[in-house]
């Protein structure tokens, strides 16, 4: 198993093999998608982003703090937003379960993506960075320790081993 610490830069993230297991040890930005869609509202009528995610691993998911995890992690919800995120910086995304049609909208940006190997995502030192409102959530920073991951790439050369299990 590989170890991967944050920051991870781009190269760092070419060189990783589908089906590579990783032990991710850095932050990670949950999202919402009411908070991105407020984001994006922003940055289109100011032309300045409020929050910039270059370099970041992004996730969707039922945020419990009291537990310190991140369960149900289901990026369809923020698929409406995935041109947002990559075009502004971030590396990539840590998903759970997805569907053909996410699968197909991830293709075209030729990045790993990273599948978690366990239902949640532990995290400590939870940070907010932005709320589209206290009710439905925001952007929130959490770090989390060995992580275990598995690598999906997109590039040609590529395919992925078992789309059913992604």
């Amino acid at each position: 198993m590989l170890n991967i610490n944050y920051p991870v830069s781009l190269d760092t993230l070419k060189k990783l093999k589908n089906g590579d297991n990783v032990l991710y040890t850095g932050k990670i930005i949950f999202v919402t998608p009411e908070a991105l869609k407020r984001l994006e509202k922003y940055y289109q009528l100011e032309g300045a982003p409020l929050y910039k995610f270059v370099g970041e691993f992004v996730t969707c998911g039922t945020f419990n703090l009291a537990h310190g995890e991140i369960k149900n992690i289901n990026i369809t919800e923020i698929s409406d937003y995935f041109d947002f995120l990559f075009e502004g910086g971030a590396n990539s995304l840590i998903v759970d379960k997805f569907t053909t049609k996410t699968l197909n909208q991830l293709k075209k940006y030729n990045r790993p993506i990273f599948k978690t190997l366990s239902k949640t995502i532990s995290f400590f030192d939870p940070k907010v960075l932005f709320y589209k409102d206290i009710k439905n959530g925001g952007i929130i920073e959490v770090w989390t320790k060995r992580l275990p991951i598995e690598v999906l790439a997109f590039d040609e050369k590529e395919q992925i081993r078992d789309i059913k299990n992604a």
